[in-house]
């Protein structure tokens, strides 16, 4: 078969175009090299649909922002994923910089702007520091679970013809007659017209199609996690720096808080967590907030956001018309992808007839969850068989955990683990000592059964 389109990439831009793609009735490949989707900076991120008041006014990241944030929300009623419009606030005492965000907002064409003082303020956010005086409040800003949001636009776009090829590791590309081919270990796939959008692999796309390639950089951004708390009700920002928007705190579409990021430019694609990257967010988040619940800790981790120069590209290529470029997604890329998927596909692709009636993907959640597994976010065992069914494969211990929570709780998987991977190995035939966590490697039993942390 030769497929219309080829998507390289299964992150949030990757499945949001390739289920647009499928919306409009034409056949298309999404191809991930990892275990499963949203592995890369779409599983470690704040979670948050902007409002779009930061981004350079006339910017992709303006356009893409704004128009996003209006389709998120009618997408994830489809989808039959959580989102919900909590508001964002930047808070700081620089009238002026607050002002000029303001009317940055107000000219990209961002709604329910204001600015908020004092008792206002302190109605907000109750645990904020009193020095602080001043607030600019989004009200559209809101939260998504983003691993859930990319994995549910994939299941879509597959039970409705779609295919999504995992642990496809692409080695050689061809093209001739307008037809590319490209191949993998022991597999190849071929299509008229392709989307790179890899993310950090970019260039290794890239250069195997011989099109252009981009200066990418990559800055890491270290996090906190806190357990279920009601410390904060919407996303509080500081004013935004030339690193980004800040350290910030916020809650989780699922209830947990996060506080972070850092913002670290490294030289190599590295997700480890450090010392001086937790101090600076404790620094921050304890000189701006009051009764921080830091005895609920649960987890640290830590996303890379790549960029390209200050905007996003989104371009077909100047060397071959049949690809088109997506690279440097770093914030608002969650909020934008709809957006892009909407552009690339209609505009730039001109398929412009109307979407099409797609049948909807099933959820986990159906009532009857069974024996319960996970007992820290009360996760049964039917909701677990159900994910390790879907349209898209689950097959490691950390993919069960993006679709279903299964391991996000208080104990981080230390009771629920193991029985995540009993039922992972029956369902593929797997001996226990063959389920891996994540990656290829990520082997959670060794020498018989035995746990390493």
């Amino acid at each position: 078969m030769v497929f219309d389109y080829a998507v390289i990439g299964g992150g949030i831009v990757g499945t949001s175009i390739f289920n647009k793609i499928i919306r409009k009735g034409k056949s298309c490949v999404l191809i991930e090299r990892e275990l499963d989707l949203s592995t890369g900076s779409t599983k470690a991120n704040s979670g948050l649909i902007h409002a779009g008041f930061d981004a350079k006014t006339g910017s992709l990241k303006a356009r893409f922002n704004v128009r996003g944030n209006d389709l998120v929300e009618d997408l994830a009623k489809q989808l039959k994923i959580p989102f919900k419009r909590t508001g964002a606030v930047v808070v700081g005492n620089d009238i002026e910089k607050l002002n000029a965000l303001y009317e940055r907002g107000i000219n990209n064409g961002v709604k329910d702007l204001k600015i908020v003082s004092t008792e206002e303020l302190r109605m907000l956010v109750p645990n904020l520091s009193e020095d602080i005086k001043y607030g600019l409040y989004a009200k559209t800003a809101g939260l998504i679970s983003p691993y859930m949001f990319a994995i549910a636009l994939a299941e879509e776009g597959v039970k409705n013809g779609g295919v999504v090829k995992l642990d496809f590791n692409i080695n050689k590309f061809t093209f001739s007659d307008g037809i590319f081919t490209m191949c993998g270990e022991d597999d190849e796939v071929a299509c008229k017209k392709v989307v790179n959008c890899a993310g950090a692999g970019f260039n290794e796309v890239s250069k195997l199609l011989n099109v252009e390639e981009f200066p990418i950089k990559f800055r890491r951004g270290e996090y906190i996690v806190i357990d279920k708390s009601d410390f904060v009700k919407l996303s509080v920002f500081p004013l935004p720096t030339a690193l980004g928007k800040g350290i910030l705190a916020t809650p989780t579409i699922d209830g947990n808080i996060l506080l972070g990021p850092t913002a670290e430019d490294i030289d190599d694609y590295d997700t480890e967590t450090t010392n001086n990257g937790i101090d600076k967010i404790l620094s921050y988040i304890k000189s701006t907030f009051k009764n921080v619940p830091l005895n609920k800790n649960i987890r640290q981790f830590s996303g890379i956001r790549v960029s390209v120069g200050d905007d996003f590209i989104v371009k077909k290529s100047d060397k071959n018309e049949n690809v088109v470029l997506i690279a440097g997604i770093n914030s608002p890329g969650l909020t934008s992808a709809p957006a892009i998927a909407e552009y690339v596909v209609e505009e730039l692709f001109c398929e412009k007839n109307k979407d099409i009636n797609l049948i909807p993907r099933d959820s986990y959640f159906q009532g009857d969850s069974g024996r319960i597994v996970c007992r820290c976010e009360k996760i049964g065992e039917n909701e677990i068989i159900r994910a390790l069914n879907s349209p898209v494969p689950c097959y490691t211990v950390d993919a069960v955990k993006r679709r279903v929570r299964a391991g996000m709780g208080r104990c981080q998987g230390g009771q629920c683990m193991i029985e995540v991977c009993k039922l992972i190995a029956k369902r593929y035939g797997l001996k226990l000592e063959d389920v891996k966590k994540e990656s290829k490697n990520s082997f959670v039993m060794f020498n018989g059964g035995t746990y390493e942390n």
